[in-house]
C-alpha cells in the first residue's frame, strides 16, 4: 500500500522490523490533519514520528493483535482520510 501510494520505508535495507513498518513521509502529508480525521472519522490512529523524525516519519504497527483484516481496515481508512486531504 505505502509503496504504492509513493512512500518509501525510512529504515535503510535490512534495518527494518517485521513488527512496525516505518515509512518517510515522502509525500509531505500534514500527519496530524491525518491522524485527526483517522481519529474522528475511523477511530484509528497512527505514530506521526517523534524527535527529530516528527512529521518526517510514520510509523504503522502490525503486532500484536493485528490481523489482515484489521491491517486492511487501516488501509480503507488511511485511504479515505488521505483523499479527504487532497492526496491521491
Amino acid at each position: 500500500w505505502a509503496f504504492a501510494k509513493g512512500f518509501k520505508l525510512f529504515p535503510k535495507e535490512g534495518h527494518g522490523s517485521v513488527s512496525l513498518n516505518c515509512f518517510a513521509n515522502t509525500l509531505k502529508v500534514d500527519l496530524p490533519a491525518l491522524n485527526k480525521i483517522l481519529k474522528s472519522k475511523h477511530g484509528l490512529v497512527i505514530d506521526g514520528g517523534y524527535g527529530k523524525l516528527k512529521g518526517l516519519t510514520f510509523r504503522i504497527s502490525n503486532m500484536g493483535d493485528e490481523t489482515d483484516e484489521t491491517i486492511a481496515a487501516l488501509i480503507k481508512s488511511l485511504d479515505a482520510a488521505l483523499a479527504e486531504l487532497g492526496v491521491s
